[in-house]
């Protein structure tokens, strides 16, 4: 039986922030796609999104643009508190959603999103998107393959100068009861990845830290406001029975207050030690390199991997250099290779095209993870997943 081929994809957004970052610009570069509507509450951000993109379609109440749009698909980037409601309304509209993490603010709320989407006959998917970057892709296959042999251990360090100014203003992300936060921002993506490239993680310790205690209130000069999210974390994760290295371990530390940015996520194995950093470059090096390994003055020998690429891709490779998305890393680029899977999914009404992308399942997974954090940071112990 063959599937009939949908001419055009549309792509209707609600929320006008991150989406004008990654999502709008990696969709632009998909030939038969168009950008179809926007909705945001703020009139200003909303006619800014729409003239950039040239969205003619725009509402402030995303339920309208639901009812009146003709979408395949749509993008909810807004903040983590208002996933639910949206995320519903797309579902039960029967259309695809692509949801922006953090999923959800409780595992409870992630387990009506998850049951939901089960019942829904559109794509439910979450925003991770590092899992189709080509070295992220790499990886895998050299961790599956047996190339850099037994996995020993992870470990992720992410230092960002963005939340380093004290003069920043106040908002939902310095609210934990919004969702914010380093360990649901930056944490939920590294979990991801752990997940994704050896498997799931049984228990965690976790600890967190708030530099920055308060913040001016933007709607009241003089007065500041009590930052109760965390803008650092360190998180020590072992695998589980389901994955390829039971009782291994994953060490994350994150800060967003630092005083410079770099971003590192190495998988040690008993052959070899292969690194993602921050540009989307892939590294490796191989244990017989190290020749004896006792001397901390000559630099480590990385030699770059070029992961192999489709011809679909290398088209779009090629695409992203000349684009906005090339010069803000690993994420905007990672959202460009996945944008291009769900185009193709959505075209094809093929859904084994999306077969390794972040759902709703993987969304509530990540959610008792990073609750199981949360919990280890409150009563100071290891805390099973």
């Amino acid at each position: 039986m063959h599937r009939m081929m949908k001419k055009r994809i549309n792509i209707g957004f609600i929320g006008s922030g991150w989406a004008q970052v990654a999502q709008a610009p990696a969709f632009s570069l998909m030939e038969e796609v168009d950008l179809a509507a926007v909705a945001s509450p703020t009139e200003r951000n909303r006619q800014k999104f729409m003239e950039r993109f040239g969205i003619t379609e725009g509402f402030a109440d995303w339920r309208d643009m639901l009812e009146q749009c003709d979408l395949d698909l749509v993008c909810v980037t807004t903040p983590p508190w208002l996933h639910e409601p949206m995320v519903g309304g797309v579902l039960e509209s029967g259309r695809g959603v692509l949801c922006e993490k953090p999923f959800a603010l409780t595992v409870e709320e992630a387990e009506r999103m998850n049951a939901l989407a089960s019942r829904s006959p559109g794509f439910a998917l979450i925003d991770h998107q590092l899992r189709f970057h080509p070295s992220v892709r790499s990886m895998k296959q050299m961790i599956d393959s047996g190339e850099i042999g037994r996995v020993y251990e992870v470990r992720a360090v992410v230092n960002l100068a963005s939340r380093n100014r004290i003069d920043m203003p106040w908002s939902w992300w310095s609210d934990a009861a919004r969702g914010g936060g380093a360990l649901r921002a930056i944490g939920s993506h590294l979990i991801d990845l752990n997940r994704f490239l050896v498997g799931e993680i049984s228990e965690v310790c976790c600890n967190l830290s708030t530099s920055i205690s308060q913040r001016p209130d933007s709607t009241m000069p003089g007065r500041c406001l009590p930052v109760t999210s965390d803008d650092s974390f360190a998180m020590f994760m072992k695998f589980g029975p389901s994955s390829i290295a039971l009782g291994a371990s994953s060490l994350m530390h994150v800060t967003t207050v630092g005083s410079y940015t770099w971003f590192s996520l190495e998988v040690v194995g008993s052959l070899k030690t292969i690194r993602l950093d921050g540009a989307g470059r892939l590294w490796e090096i191989a244990n017989s390199e190290a020749k004896g390994g006792r001397s901390l003055i000559d630099a480590p020998r990385w030699k770059q991997v070029e992961p192999i690429l489709p011809w679909d891709e290398l088209v779009l490779q090629a695409k992203i250099k000349l684009s906005s998305l090339a010069v803000h890393g690993i994420f905007a680029v990672g959202f460009a290779f996945l944008a291009h899977r769900i185009v193709k999914a959505l075209k094809s009404g093929d859904p084994i095209v999306l077969q390794d992308a972040a759902n709703f399942r993987d969304g509530l997974c990540i959610q008792k993870v990073m609750q199981a954090g949360l919990d280890s940071d409150r009563e100071k112990r290891w805390v099973k997943v």
